[in-house]
């Protein structure tokens, strides 16, 4: 500590030990009556300090305190919450744009068949169904081909950039030609309805 702060407070300490001293001597020859004029004027005095000084300053350091909590709670979650927002702009860049829902899965079906040779018995009307803020978009989509066929066509759908999913996939080998398929499933992707899309 500071010699001279050090000063200060032995000087303070020992103005309030010769008060207390002097206070007891006092009492101990009068009693209580040289008190009360004093404790009359004071206990006022201290009524109004505590009312506009103490109570206020104690209501504002609990206000500070919750405040700190807060703050300690928000910085010990701030990670996740970063963590959880960059996941999310992530999957969010795997979506396709909102204004191409109507084209887009019939685009990717039909250019990603023709590829492997592949044509279609049908392919049904697409199917819109909205959950919170995204649309789900789906086709059902029956073709003939071989399995060779089929697979390397669904490795390339299921490993696109852009959420794709396959569903309610049925095979059945074909009456009409030997060694070909019949192929059902349902192919469906995700739109965000405020934006999204970045790939």
């Amino acid at each position: 500590m500071n010699p001279a702060i050090a000063a200060i407070f032995l000087k303070i300490q020992s103005f309030f030990k010769d008060m207390a001293a002097n206070i007891m001597i006092i009492y101990g020859e009068k009693g209580f009556e040289p008190f009360k004029k004093p404790m009359m004027i004071a206990g006022p005095s201290l009524l109004v300090l505590y009312a506009g000084v103490y109570n206020p300053l104690t209501s504002k350091v609990q206000t500070s305190k919750a405040q700190v909590e807060s703050m300690t709670v928000v910085a010990q979650y701030a990670g996740e919450y970063e963590d959880a927002k960059l996941k999310l702009a992530a999957y969010q860049r795997r979506l396709p744009f909102i204004k191409d829902k109507d084209e887009w899965l019939n685009y990717v079906i039909t250019n990603t068949a023709r590829a492997y040779g592949i044509s279609f018995d049908s392919l049904s009307a697409q199917k819109e169904t909205e959950v919170g803020n995204y649309l789900v978009v789906s086709r059902e989509v029956m073709v003939t081909t071989t399995y060779a066929n089929l697979g390397r066509w669904l490795a390339e759908i299921e490993n696109s950039k852009i959420l794709l999913r396959v569903s309610d996939l049925t095979i059945r080998r074909s009456p009409d030609a030997p060694g070909t398929i019949k192929v059902t499933f349902s192919l469906a992707t995700v739109f965000a309805k405020f934006g999204g899309g970045g790939v």
